[in-house]
């Protein structure tokens, strides 16, 4: 961030890394939690589209992660302050869309365990 700042970027206008790593830290908090849920799903249609919707927030998590990790120092500021905010809105959006499909499952009592 201090390096953008540098580069004439003002402290407000480089508050998108923050945003970007707290997302990316709450992504991962997520998926620890769904991973163990997970486990003690019973094996069924709604453990299938539990899976997929987590494995999709995996791939997001994980290509936000890369992006953020990549030398940065040689991108437009403003193209890579669109890339990064769209990424992390992208990552953010899938983990309510897990978050949503756990809370209806729960609500309709629809997920069932192994003993």
């Amino acid at each position: 961030m201090e390096q953008m700042q540098l580069q004439s970027m003002s402290w407000i206008e480089v508050q998108f890394l923050r945003k970007a790593v707290d997302v990316l830290s709450e992504c991962r908090r997520t998926l620890m939690y769904t991973y163990a849920f997970a486990y003690y799903l019973k094996r069924d249609n709604h453990a299938e589209i539990f899976e997929g919707n987590q494995r999709d927030l995996e791939m997001a998590t994980e290509q936000l992660s890369q992006f953020l990790e990549r030398d940065l120092e040689n991108e437009n500021l403003i193209t890579l302050k669109q890339k990064v905010q769209d990424n992390y809105r992208y990552v953010d959006q899938r983990r309510l869309v897990l978050l949503k499909h756990c809370q209806e499952g729960t609500e309709k009592d629809i997920w069932q365990y192994t003993q």
